[in-house]
């Protein structure tokens, strides 16, 4: 069990090692080789969770829920082929306008506070536009800030794949 959790860390370590550099280094030209990745990822994870259900099945005789989560594994990394680019294209609009209706909200809350109790929340104020602001740019030019996002979210990886090292050092006693 102990060797198949550091098999496991070590597989996440390179997925997210290898998925990070990627996003990074070419933000847009990685998008199609993301999704295979991240495909080929839930499907090793999947046939990993298998055979750990088959191996506990036949030590102790007993059904275990890993073989069902292996299946479902390998059904996503199929959904994920056909249904990640949608989504990818999807995320910039729907999220500009969550964050340019939040925005709204949040100005409309802040003058009711400011009613209620006599303080002028400039920080508030603040907030309310940097929302509406980011919440316009996403509307009106999703592509340039998904591109910094993601390259964001590509550091963001490289450095978990280098926590998991570090954990697995860790807890490796």
């Amino acid at each position: 069990m102990v060797r198949q959790f550091q098999l496991y860390r070590w597989l996440r370590f390179i997925f997210l090692l290898v998925v990070g550099i990627l996003i990074t280094a070419q933000p847009t030209k990685s998008v199609n080789a993301i999704i295979y990745l991240v495909s080929t990822y839930i499907a090793i994870y999947g046939v990993l969770s298998i055979i750990d259900g088959i191996s506990i099945r036949q030590k102790t005789g007993e059904n275990n829920i890993a073989i069902g989560l292996g299946a479902g594994a390998l059904l996503l990394a199929v959904l994920v082929l056909f249904v990640a680019k949608i989504l990818i294209q999807l995320v910039p609009p729907v999220l500009g306008i969550i964050l340019l209706v939040n925005g709204i909200n949040q100005f409309r809350d802040s003058n009711e506070t400011k009613r209620h109790v006599n303080v002028t929340p400039w920080l508030d104020y603040f907030y309310s536009a940097l929302l509406i602001g980011v919440g316009i740019v996403f509307i009106l030019n999703p592509s340039k800030t998904m591109i910094f996002f993601y390259q964001l979210f590509g550091i963001g990886l490289i450095i978990l794949a280098f926590f998991e090292i570090i954990n697995s050092r860790i807890y490796r006693n």
